[in-house]
């Protein structure tokens, strides 16, 4: 195929390329980047910004690594010939080397950070929530969505920081795991959401056309038309898995940080929370930051991220955690799951629809850590966490029957127990065992050795 490529030079000393029967601009920076040939490019379709790059043109294997990220466009250019046409224009090297632009930090006015839900939701920074298959993440993702729908004030996590109730705001939520009508809406009704305020992304269509097709992350243009139309304080993918779009293998960086960065950086500049969620891997991790399904990358890119947990001791109890934060570390927070009900009209008769609820019910004592060590140590099987747990307090509360107990005792007893350290801080929390300072008179205070004692909740020796 011969693309016919018009070039001309801007005043400012950019190459553009022209391929006017596409409708497409290819802008070429007419530097070389530290001495190399690769000079940034940026490809516009239809007026609108596809993707920016240091692909060198000239060279088969980044023209198809572009063509694959420069998918999935409404109608879709023929990518490989215009690119492979505009490279065999590029000069081999361009003369000078730009100037770099800094400024002084202090030229930065402070902004304080703003918050949905202080510290968890950062506004306008990319979130993520994970977890097992059917531990219930869409239905806390609803309960959240029902207080941002309504404005109730969600629950207060730091005495410092109290909530407060604001203004109702938009969600569009993007999902292919639940039907609207039969699950999502009357699920985010028992749990008191407004459904005006969400909207549900059904795909995309053409101009002109009546065909609806499936849309992914890679439609910025799109994106970026349904933030100005809608203006949504959070936009939802749940899970993040299906919609990355064509060619994107999610375990490799390369393909899925360009993706979230282009993302992030559009509901960003529409004052929008993008919130992400994920599902943990079936393989155990040393870190609860690890656990998340596809690349590492993926993590590190969020700025909060959430992980929902079972409680072992109760079947109906639901441990959020903060894994990461770019900020303060919010203290863990339980759900009770539980049933509701909402009514509605079917054929001029009143029925009931039935749907989960979750209930905040107070903070947890566990990180995000221990919950993710007991699920390692266990397999996330909770019968035997919890009679791991069991033995664990049993363990303490003989080990601590006659007072305190020196805390290298503690340890040392129970490794021969079989009670792993994560199931023995569990049981330390649980059994209101606390650490403190056994006096030495021959000992300087910073060298007395510790102990624990079993309290009554407040502090004093049971």
């Amino acid at each position: 195929m011969t693309i016919d490529v018009q070039r001309q030079t801007e005043p400012d000393g950019t190459l553009k390329f022209l391929v006017p029967a596409q409708d497409v601009i290819v802008r070429v920076l007419a530097q070389q980047r530290n001495g190399t040939r690769k000079c940034p490019i940026e490809l516009f379709h239809q007026a609108a910004l596809v993707l920016s790059t240091d692909a060198d043109l000239r060279s088969l294997a980044e023209v198809e690594h572009v063509q694959k990220h420069a998918l999935g466009l409404e109608p879709a250019p023929p990518w490989h010939a215009i690119l492979t046409a505009v490279g065999s224009q590029l000069p081999a090297h361009v003369d000078g080397v730009w100037d770099p632009v800094l400024t002084t930090l202090a030229d930065y006015a402070i902004v304080p950070k703003e918050y949905l839900w202080y510290p968890v939701l950062p506004k306008a920074e990319p979130v993520g929530i994970g977890g097992d298959p059917g531990v219930g993440k869409s239905v806390t993702l609803l309960r959240i969505i029902a207080h941002l729908t309504t404005g109730t004030a969600f629950p207060t996590l730091f005495d410092d920081r109290p909530e407060h109730p604001f203004d109702p705001q938009h969600v569009v939520l993007y999902t292919y795991e639940d039907d609207p009508a039969s699950t999502i809406h009357p699920r985010l009704v028992i749990n008191g959401g407004d459904p005006h305020y969400v909207h549900i992304i059904q795909g995309k269509r053409a101009p002109g056309t009546t065909d609806l097709l499936p849309m992914s992350l890679q439609d910025l243009t799109t994106i970026k038309k349904m933030l100005e139309r809608n203006r949504p304080a959070l936009f939802a993918l749940d899970p993040l898995q299906s919609f990355w779009g064509p060619n994107v293998d999610q375990n490799r960086a390369s393909d899925t940080r360009p993706i979230l960065d282009a993302v992030n950086t559009l509901c960003k500049e529409h004052r929008c929370t993008p919130l992400y969620v994920r599902h943990h891997g079936k393989s155990p991790h040393a870190k609860a930051q690890q656990a998340g399904l596809g690349s590492t990358d993926i993590t590190a890119s969020l700025r909060s991220e959430l992980g929902l947990y079972k409680d072992s001791e109760d079947p109906n109890l639901r441990i959020l955690a903060q894994v990461k934060t770019n900020g303060r570390l919010a203290p863990s927070i339980q759900l009770r799951f539980s049933g509701g009900t909402c009514p509605v009209m079917i054929d001029g008769q009143r029925v009931l629809a039935e749907e989960a609820r979750a209930s905040w019910d107070g903070k947890s004592a566990l990180t995000a850590e221990d919950l993710n060590a007991r699920e390692m140590a266990h397999g996330g099987d909770t019968e035997e966490a919890t009679s791991a747990l069991d033995a664990a307090r049993e363990f303490l509360r003989e080990m601590l029957k006659d007072g305190a107990a020196l805390t290298d005792d503690v340890g040392a007893q129970a490794k021969k127990a079989g009670v792993s350290s994560a199931t023995l801080r569990r049981a330390k929390d649980k059994e209101h065992v606390k650490a403190r300072r056994r006096p030495q008179d021959d000992l300087p205070i910073h060298k007395w050795p510790w102990e624990w004692y079993r309290s009554n909740g407040e502090g004093a020796l049971v």
